[in-house]
């Protein structure tokens, strides 16, 4: 059985292998729903998934809540690095999407705006998780999957250490640029 760090990791997980568009991930599947598509066990939860049962312990939830990590603690054992990659360039596609049509104005809610630069930056910061130390780029290793393999191929830059370390800055300097422009938290 499949093992995600937490709930919200295993919907990124769904996304990804149920996307048509390797370069897309699918618009995000129907989420956990406790009593629907979620049983709890002694020890984690079982997400019945498009993907197939995925277990959550509870234990790494907890921790990855305690600490601020929305995907998890430690390297993914589900998504690699390309993948990782691929999900925080979907999101900043998103982001920027939503920061182009908020005006501020009265009414106007920015919150999609500043979720999608925060998911953007934490799922680069996954991606970072597999370069080893000194490296320039992300050893083939640990891009495990099909759909990392081919991704890597089509952007052969996809996880350097230079693209995944800019990509990062320029997201989270992107969510601050917006928090101070609109005076928002």
């Amino acid at each position: 059985m499949l093992t995600a760090r937490t709930l919200t990791e295993a919907q990124v997980y769904v996304s990804l292998v149920t996307a048509a568009d390797p370069d897309v991930p699918a618009v995000p599947p129907a989420g956990p729903q406790p009593g629907v598509n979620v049983t709890e066990g002694p020890e984690a939860w079982t997400f019945a998934s498009q993907a197939g049962d995925i277990t959550i312990p509870y234990d790494s939830e907890r921790a990855a809540t305690t600490i601020g990590a929305r995907f998890g603690l430690g390297k993914s054992r589900l998504i690699d690095a390309a993948q990782w990659a691929v999900v925080s360039a979907s999101f900043a596609r998103r982001a920027l999407d939503a920061d182009m049509a908020y005006t501020g104005a009265p009414g106007q809610d920015g919150s999609a705006v500043e979720l999608n630069w925060e998911f953007a930056a934490d799922a680069v910061a996954e991606a970072i998780k597999f370069l080893p130390d000194g490296a320039d780029e992300v050893p083939d290793t640990e891009i495990w999957t099909e759909y990392g393999r081919q991704a890597k191929a089509r952007h052969p830059h996809l996880v350097s250490r230079a693209k995944l370390y800019d990509d990062l800055e320029y997201y989270r300097g992107t969510l601050e640029d917006f928090r101070a422009l609109y005076k928002r938290s």
